[in-house]
């Protein structure tokens, strides 16, 4: 027996404007069946993720909270990128009994997350490859939650460099 429901729970159509929150989700999955297809180069730990043949095993309401979807591999994550919309279906898988929800998630790539690629993961290995852990509990996001923009342009000095950077965004280092 099969029972499947697919709906939407939501949609971001001005991604530039997109501010993450303190309790936003942020979904760590291991993909570990299509780690090959991209070592293979065939396709992207972005794809591995949210492919069109992923679904994680994840509650709706916590799938709903999800902002940030996290490839790891080896313990070391290899990308973040925002989600944009979720979409879930619930099935009884063959010879079991139980219905779990399946949650699809669609990304896109997001700058502001580029800090994640390669750090270690904030979860370690399971057993089931996909966990959820707060924004505010991964390490280095308070600069991803804080509404206050780094400036443009600017003189930063560290000993005796000084780096300049223009408003045009070319920069100058000095010695």
């Amino acid at each position: 027996h099969r029972d499947l429901h697919s709906f939407p729970t939501r949609r971001s159509s001005d991604l530039d404007t997109f501010k993450y929150k303190p309790d936003d989700l942020a979904a760590i999955v291991w993909p570990r069946q299509n780690a090959p297809r991209v070592f293979a180069g065939e396709i992207s730990w972005q794809e591995a993720v949210s492919g069109p043949d992923t679904g994680w095993a994840i509650d709706v309401e916590k799938a709903d909270r999800v902002r940030v979807l996290i490839a790891v591999h080896d313990d070391v994550i290899e990308d973040a990128c925002r989600v944009i919309a979720a979409t879930h279906h619930a099935e009884i898988p063959q010879g079991k009994t139980r219905k779990i929800n399946r949650s699809h998630f669609d990304t896109v790539q997001d700058p502001s997350l580029a800090f994640l690629r390669k750090a270690p993961s904030p979860l370690l290995r399971r057993r089931n490859p996909q966990g959820v852990i707060e924004l505010r509990d991964l390490p280095g996001a308070d600069a991803l939650l804080s509404s206050v923009q780094p400036p443009a342009h600017g003189v930063v000095q560290l000993g005796a460099y000084t780096l300049i950077v223009a408003g045009d965004g070319s920069a100058e280092l000095r010695i």
